[in-house]
């Protein structure tokens, strides 16, 4: 089994003494019965330039991939990885950055758009219908941006702003049971004609979503676009939720007709059977 998207302590977003080392990760992952795993700690370029987080300690997790490598060598493949987020707010800093270090893999992902903070951090509960729309409106437009940009791999969490209408009780506004698939599709197709995978993010499964991101609709939706590359992640940001549902994903995904899921060395894909 592989997990392809985990925080180690380094994310800006774990509190202090709250997070795990890549060693501690590791360790987890072999209890669970992990072949390989990517560490992709968070680089949200804006939010780093902004000062809503610490700046990446990019060389102290790039040493401890090293030191899992060796020591688990014969047991666990570790990815050295990125999830680089808002990359098309500062898109010469995030190309710098990226060149910067010997990535196996990168997620391409959206938390915040243009003058707004993380959608996590919004006080939901407190703005406007209208607000909300134009949010999701305008988060589906810097996706399609970001796509464009296209230095990474997989594109992540793609229903990311649902998560949050979902808890404060108004996701009936995005309506994406019925309108998912013409929202996404222009997405979805993108990603296909440019070779990049689509992350099955199962955080919503173990966060109170009730499903993975993005649904199991979109998932079968991309399926008959064409689209055949997929990652599938746990979005841990500690030891203990490492894995979690990957292995029902996986078999959800081979229900859904896929046979096989994405890999990367070097930041070059193949794929592997499910």
């Amino acid at each position: 089994m592989f997990d392809y998207h985990i925080h180690t302590k380094y994310s800006g977003d774990i509190p202090e003494g709250k997070g795990s080392t890549v060693d501690e990760l590791c360790v987890a992952a072999l209890s669970r019965g992990f072949t390989e795993i990517a560490i992709t700690d968070h680089y949200d370029v804006d939010g780093i330039y902004y000062g809503a987080f610490p700046n990446l300690d990019i060389e102290s997790v790039f040493r401890e991939v090293m030191a899992a490598r060796e020591k688990y060598a014969d047991k666990l493949s570790v990815l050295f990885g990125l999830e680089i987020g808002q990359a098309i707010h500062m898109p010469l800093e995030a190309k710098r950055y990226i060149d910067r270090f010997p990535f196996d893999y990168i997620l391409g992902s959206v938390h915040s758009i243009r003058g707004i903070i993380d959608i996590s951090f919004l006080d939901i509960n407190n703005m406007k219908d209208e607000e909300l729309l134009l949010l999701f409106k305008t988060y589906i437009a810097e996706m399609k941006e970001l796509v464009e940009w296209g230095n990474f791999e997989s594109l992540a969490h793609i229903t990311y702003p649902y998560r949050y209408l979902k808890l404060a009780g108004r996701e009936h506004l995005l309506d994406l049971e019925n309108k998912g698939r013409e929202i996404f599709e222009p997405i979805l197709k993108r990603i296909i004609q440019k070779g990049i995978s689509l992350e099955v993010n199962t955080s919503g499964l173990w966060q109170g979503l009730g499903q993975t991101m993005p649904s199991d609709d979109l998932i079968r939706f991309y399926r008959q676009l064409g689209g055949e590359m997929i990652t599938v992640g746990s979005d841990a940001h500690n030891e203990r939720n490492l894995g979690m549902n990957i292995k029902e994903t996986i078999d959800n995904l081979r229900e859904i007709g896929f046979t096989n899921i994405t890999r990367y060395k070097n930041r070059k894909p193949f794929m592997e059977k499910i």
